[in-house]
């Protein structure tokens, strides 16, 4: 029996290539409308006609029998998706957009299926595959169809090749604004699964750093043990934050402690995805080197403080550590399904008093990850209403996304203040010390973007701009001999997460190779460089796991 002819017709091979390349160009409206952006003299209708050559020619090489089906669908399955994560969030996809989606867990791939995802889907991958699959493709005999592809390939090249040449200097341009190219369907995502995929396919040496150091108890007691709690939030950007000028008292909390905050206002990050600041965060590597090769993760500065006598613990509420903690002891909290934040934070002062020693704790936080910022605090959280409870953020508007994204960043705030509460009991025995910075910041709708991730180098400040407080107490500054004039001071410079590492280390009194104390935000505070006033001093030297102490005279003293 012969099928209805809807579910079955016939399309002459020439006829797919033309119209897979006239739907190719119509896909990349958001690359085609970038570029037109850039002024760089070409009419959008120039452009779109070096699409449709370019993909004309890519079409005739690859869509032969048998293959071109097969070709199509996957090109759909990749391009339809990518396709609406860029128009709905207005980000670009590079390999390190494709390294955050290869380590997003289940919660985050199920925050960001929506409904409207699932529609577009329908209409612009699955139906057009369908339609595709139910079509006879009609080819002529190899030599014929041959020469068909070859005129259809000189037809379109000729006449762009003299557009290109007439234009050339517009296209020069085009040279020094490489990061359109991330907005181009479907080389975008798959030059970036290719990179991905070496990296991926390396034999991964971790690269080694100095970590063997001389530390040096420079503070008064040396019977007192230090506690540093490193609080690594996710997604806060500085702009919320009352703290830095925010007109919403976000960090009510915190108005309490102020005297003892050193608040660093728009710190730079490492970068706009998790999957790179966070390593970034803890390596010695500076943020533009850091970046050149995402396979250049090094040992880290736990590394170093884990070898030189401190103990570690790594306590994780998001997706997952991104390979920093993959050498010390660490615990996953609620299974790995995202919870609230202050499930980490239970129980942390005896935690800290089981470790012997000298300790620094790592507390990842959920924070403020997006788009279902309604769900990263309590209910008697959600001061600033009406709240966007949706994840597909463009049904919401712009002052409910603003209102549920101030209130985690408000839960966050308390969670601080009741962190720093519950350890002031410790301070007879510790040296009390909390950083607390964000992975990167977030866009909230801004001119069309949401989220973040966008390339660093375009990115808008809200992303790369974040938080970066410092709560030591009274009593750690005097038991530290830190000035305290002088950290209100420090805490006016702009730094980046750049100075994260040295500054750890130094806090920590470690003095390795990799050390700079010109990215020690502490360090010119510290009474016993500047004034010699110790009576005495602890010099520990760590070396293959053996320490030696020795107790000399300070200079000063002599």
């Amino acid at each position: 029996m012969q099928r209805p002819y809807f579910l079955s017709f016939n399309c002459r091979s020439e006829w797919l290539i033309l119209i897979a390349a006239l739907l190719s160009v119509a896909g990349n409206f958001l690359f085609i409308g970038d570029i037109a952006a850039l002024d760089v003299g070409m009419p959008t209708v120039v452009i779109a006609l070096v699409l449709f050559a370019a993909f004309v020619i890519v079409y005739s090489l690859l869509l032969v029998k048998y293959a071109a089906k097969p070709v199509l669908t996957l090109i759909i399955l990749g391009s339809v998706p990518a396709l609406y994560f860029m128009s709905s969030y207005n980000i670009a996809i590079d390999k390190i957009m494709m390294l955050n989606v290869l380590e997003t867990d289940q919660h985050e791939i199920e925050a960001l299926l929506t409904p409207k995802m699932l529609v577009f889907m329908i209409f612009f991958a699955f139906l057009p595959i369908y339609a595709l699959w139910r079509a006879h493709i009609v080819y002529s005999p190899f030599l014929q169809e041959t020469r068909k592809r070859a005129c259809l390939i000189l037809l379109t090249s000729l006449p762009v090749l003299i557009i290109i040449w007439l234009c050339r200097p517009d296209f020069a341009m085009l040279r020094e604004n490489k990061h359109v190219l991330y907005r181009l369907l479907p080389s975008n995502y798959i030059s970036s699964a290719v990179s991905i995929s070496k990296v991926i396919g390396k034999s991964h040496r971790i690269k080694k750093i100095t970590k063997d150091g001389t530390r040096e108890r420079y503070w008064r007691d040396p019977t007192r043990k230090n506690a540093i709690i490193v609080i690594l939030g996710e997604s806060a950007r500085s702009a919320s934050f009352s703290l830095n000028g925010y007109a919403r008292a976000t960090n009510r909390a915190l108005e309490a402690f102020a005297d003892e905050l050193m608040v660093f206002k728009r710190t730079q990050a490492c970068g706009t995805q998790t999957a790179v600041s966070v390593p970034c965060l803890f390596s010695p590597l500076e943020r533009k080197e850091f970046s050149k090769d995402i396979a250049s993760y090094t040992e880290n500065v736990l590394d170093v403080l884990q070898h030189n006598g401190y103990n570690i613990l790594w306590r994780e509420n998001n997706s997952s550590c991104k390979g920093v903690c993959s050498r010390i002891p660490t615990e996953v909290f609620c299974d790995g399904i995202s919870c609230l934040d202050d499930e980490m934070q239970k129980n942390l002062p005896a935690k800290i008093k089981s470790m012997p020693g000298d300790a620094v704790v790592v507390l990842h936080q959920g924070g403020s990850h997006g788009p279902n910022y309604y769900e990263r605090y309590p209910d008697e959280f959600e001061v600033f209403k009406p709240v966007c409870k949706k994840n597909d953020l463009s049904l919401c508007s712009s002052q409910e996304i603003i209102n549920a994204y101030d209130n985690s960043i408000l839960y966050t705030s308390h969670l601080l203040a009741e962190l720093f509460t519950a350890l002031k009991p410790l301070q007879d025995e510790y040296n009390i010390v909390v950083i607390y910075t964000s992975d990167h910041g977030e866009s909230l709708g801004e001119k069309g973007i949401y989220l973040h991730s966008a390339y660093y180098d375009t990115a808008p400040h809200y992303q790369k701009e974040v938080p970066f407080l410092v709560w030591m107490p009274k009593e750690t500054a005097a038991a530290m001999r830190y000035e305290r004039a002088c950290l209100k001071t420090q805490a006016e410079r702009q730094i980046s997460h750049d100075y994260f590492f040295h500054s750890l280390l130094g806090l920590a009194g470690i003095t390795t190779a990799d050390y700079r104390a010109g990215l020690d935000i502490f360090a010119p505070c510290r009474k016993s460089q500047n004034a010699g006033l110790a009576k005495s001093k602890t010099t520990t030297i760590s070396h293959n796991n053996q320490t030696t102490e020795t107790t000399h005279e300070s200079d000063f003293e002599k």
